[in-house]
């Protein structure tokens, strides 16, 4: 609703898109709050309605959210989603890749612009605004909005650190979301620039003096990267693993050890070489 207010005035051309999940008997009511406020700002409105299953996980919804939007955006030639995502937002992503094990790029967390499709791209303008500010933004536009009773709930990750961790931090620091997500560019730079740094492997494998001879948050860095392409994600692998393997890397022992990261990745150590396999093809 922030969103809406800040842009009704300043961008031509505005389509508000509303994605109806039907999985929340205030539902109904969200979708009216935001149809009206877009007829009181004389904007078009659209929406696509979900089809409310239960059994859908959060990446499910997310996914199935952002195709509506494109198929809202092609509809109406729009080139850009622009979405109200906050500094919040974004502290609780880069909190969840932490925990998760994410590398440097997972730290980053929610980029500002980034491609959605071919030919549309996804802005996120309100990243390094907080949440209060926005209320506020609200309040005195005059523009009332919904709290959904789900984001609090702490039987969910993000609930969890919304309604617990959260409150905690803000009092350790005043403003930390805003704090975090403004320093977004700084972990950006960082981690372009190791990746540009990562030895790569060549057909899966390395040269074990190659890998031996660079520093160890590298040496990491490089199998951390390799494993992710190879697995898809870091959710279920094992950082210690890794770090088992990388100091393996560099001992004295010439024998074959082979080290299960997790996620169906296997690491094989021998005397001169390094090499990634899915576990159920080394196997």
């Amino acid at each position: 609703m922030a969103l809406m207010l800040a842009l009704a005035g300043s961008v031509e051309s505005i389509v508000i898109a509303h994605i109806h999940h039907h999985r929340r008997s205030e539902s109904d009511a969200e979708l009216e709050l935001v149809r009206e406020a877009a007829a009181h700002f004389g904007l078009t409105f659209e929406c696509r309605h979900l089809d409310g299953d239960q059994s859908a996980t959060s990446a499910d919804l997310r996914e199935a959210r952002y195709a509506a939007l494109i198929d809202i955006a092609r509809s109406h030639d729009a080139t850009l989603v622009a979405t109200g995502h906050q500094a919040e937002d974004q502290l609780e992503s880069v909190l969840l890749a932490m925990i998760r094990g994410a590398g440097v790029r997972g730290l980053v967390g929610m980029r500002m612009r980034r491609s959605l499709c071919d030919g549309i791209d996804l802005f996120r303008p309100m990243l390094e605004v907080s949440r209060g500010a926005a209320k506020d933004l609200c309040e005195h536009g005059g523009v009332r909005w919904c709290d959904d009773p789900t984001n609090v709930d702490p039987a969910t990750p993000r609930g969890m650190l919304r309604s617990e961790v959260m409150p905690a931090l803000e009092s350790l620091r005043s403003g930390a979301a805003q704090r975090m997500s403004e320093a977004t560019p700084l972990r950006q730079a960082a981690a372009e620039a190791l990746d540009a740094a990562v030895i790569r492997p060549v057909d899966g494998q390395w040269s074990r003096a190659a890998l031996a001879a660079i520093s160890e948050g590298l040496r990491r860095a490089s199998i951390h990267a390799a494993s992710i392409a190879l697995c898809g994600g870091s959710d279920s692998m094992s950082s210690e693993c890794i770090r088992d393997a990388s100091e393996t890397i560099i001992d004295d022992r010439q024998h074959r050890r082979t080290f299960e990261f997790g996620g169906g990745v296997v690491c094989v150590v021998e005397a001169c070489s390094v090499r990634l396999a899915r576990a159920d093809v080394e196997a």
